[in-house]
């Protein structure tokens, strides 16, 4: 059995576990609901490739950032899973007919405003993308196995409202990722790896306390 093989059987029991989940009462009232799609398809020599975008500096949020293709949820989207199969029609034209959900990761947010339910996506062969030149500024497409390669992994710094931050992030030859797209590419890792992982745990933890420093401020 070659990687491709290991990392699809690994994805196949992403529908046995069950996710973290945020509490409906603890999630703020003004965050909107949105979803990504993390997808991956088999590369060369039986690896696995997966796909981030880099984002347009005219976007409204994470202007520049490399992130999954994803967005806010539409008043006519009956679930959260058509959400980012949606979104990511729209960003990168592929068709949700090329797509097999395979399950989904712990809750996120952003401090943007959004609560985030993270979809992880397979395509059977190399994709025939066609980026939306108004929200993707550039495709870029990493093996997963050099993702788990002894560095790649750090941290990034930050500063919000003048207060320095730290957060995950992912540093290999040809992109950079920091923040829920690190985290979330983080517990990708973890499930595949078939290791432990309190990612959700954490991010919930995150939020309260962004929460309460947002209360502070008013």
């Amino acid at each position: 059995m070659n990687f491709t093989e290991k990392v699809y059987d690994r994805l196949k029991l992403l529908y046995t576990r069950e996710p973290q989940l945020f509490p409906s009462e603890q999630l703020p009232a003004k965050y909107r609901t949105a979803a990504v799609l993390i997808p991956l398809w088999p590369g060369v020599n039986g690896g696995v490739n997966i796909t981030f975008t880099q984002r347009t500096t005219s976007l409204p949020s994470h202007q520049g950032q490399v992130s999954f293709p994803g967005g806010g949820a539409n008043p006519d989207d009956h679930s959260t899973e058509m959400t980012a199969l949606r979104e990511f029609n729209e960003e990168l034209g592929v068709h949700h007919d090329h797509i097999k959900i395979m399950g989904r990761l712990d809750d996120a947010w952003s401090r943007f405003g959004f609560h985030i339910t993270p979809y992880v996506g397979w395509i059977d062969g190399e994709p025939n993308f066609n980026p939306d030149a108004n929200e993707v500024d550039k495709i870029i497409t990493a093996d997963i196995q050099s993702l788990m390669q002894l560095g790649v992994s750090c941290t990034h710094d930050f500063i919000v409202n003048g207060i320095p931050r730290k957060s995950q992030a992912f540093d290999w030859e040809g992109g950079y990722v920091w923040g829920v797209t690190a985290d979330l590419l983080l517990e990708l890792l973890l499930w595949i790896r078939e290791e432990p992982s309190n990612r959700g745990e954490f991010r919930l933890s995150a939020m309260k306390q962004y929460m309460e420093w947002e209360r502070s401020e008013e």
